[in-house]
């Protein structure tokens, strides 16, 4: 048995902190157009089939749709305006390398509190004809539900509850979960609740684990002395932090099947977090909406021949 390899499955996340589901500073026109511009050199930088965002309404999408200029991605708008419980994520990916099959929104009850999970979105490769799960999610912030709280460990719990649930009912056992947690990897809800492990060679031994990559960008990315220019410590800036300023809240992580070597391979050297200079020179001012960078992940698809 030989593989035959098709080109990789490119996927990124980011938080535009457009339109977020509480009350903020409202995004002006300017911003929107720096989010379209944003996108828009992202994927020439890094051609991604699959581009999940936070923080975006309908309006937002389809001006970064549009902005892209490239008629062949399609969107699925999971962003929902009309009940308490707003919903703020979305999926724009490449019809010529994934297929649409489905989708569910994903909430849990604790006590008197409904927390959104997730929004499930089921893909086929087109190259490889393989189906995977892609779960996006939109944790609360710690202002609104604190480090401590029981909801946090919940929505772990509640996320790894509902994958389970998935592969009983013969879902495929492909699964990528990505962003923005308002967690760090090392964080209860998704090292000990959701089981993300930075241990790989558990996670490939036992597939109720995850492998979260993140693991390696909670420090400094550049070694000796501080780079002005460049450096960052995380994917989420928060000027008034005690400890830090910098929190690796966003993130890609990959259910077990992707560390086994078979069709769908997790390409580990190309995880990593995106740091556009302007949009990091943004993430630092104070007087900007922005506080999110995006994050990479990457996919080896083949097949049998």
């Amino acid at each position: 048995m030989t593989w035959t390899y098709a080109a990789p499955l490119i996927l990124v996340w980011w938080n535009t902190s457009l339109s977020p589901p509480v009350p903020k500073r409202k995004a002006s026109e300017a911003d929107l157009a720096f989010v379209v511009k944003q996108v828009r050199e992202i994927y020439e930088q890094t051609g991604f089939d699959i581009l999940a965002l936070g923080e975006v309404c309908s309006d937002d999408l389809a001006a970064i749709v549009e902005g892209m200029g490239a008629k062949h991605f399609s969107v699925h708008d999971a962003t929902d305006r009309t009940s308490r419980r707003m919903f703020d994520t979305a999926v724009i990916y490449d019809t010529r390398k994934v297929e649409f099959r489905s989708n569910r929104s994903v909430a849990d009850t604790y006590g008197r509190k409904t927390l959104k999970t997730g929004e499930v979105v089921t893909f086929r490769t087109v190259q490889t004809d393989d189906l995977f799960q892609l779960v996006v999610s939109h944790w609360p912030s710690r202002i609104t539900v604190p480090e401590f709280d029981a909801s946090r460990a919940e929505l772990g719990t509640a996320l790894r509850r509902s994958i389970e649930s998935m592969q009983d009912e013969g879902a495929a056992p492909y699964t990528i979960l990505l962003g923005d947690y308002n967690d760090e990897p090392f964080s209860r809800s998704l090292a000990d609740h959701l089981l993300a492990t930075r241990d790989r060679a558990l996670a490939r031994r036992d597939g109720r684990y995850f492998y979260n990559p993140f693991w390696k960008s909670i420090g400094e990315s550049h070694d000796g002395p501080e780079d002005h220019e460049s450096g960052i410590c995380g994917t989420h800036f928060y000027p008034n932090g005690n400890s830090s300023r910098w929190f690796t809240y966003d993130q890609i992580i990959f259910s077990s099947e992707f560390l086994s070597g078979k069709a769908m391979s997790l390409n580990e050297q190309l995880c990593t977090i995106l740091v556009p200079p302007t949009l990091r020179s943004k993430l630092l001012a104070r007087r900007e909406i922005f506080d999110h960078l995006p994050v990479l992940g990457t996919v080896e698809l083949r097949s049998k021949t």
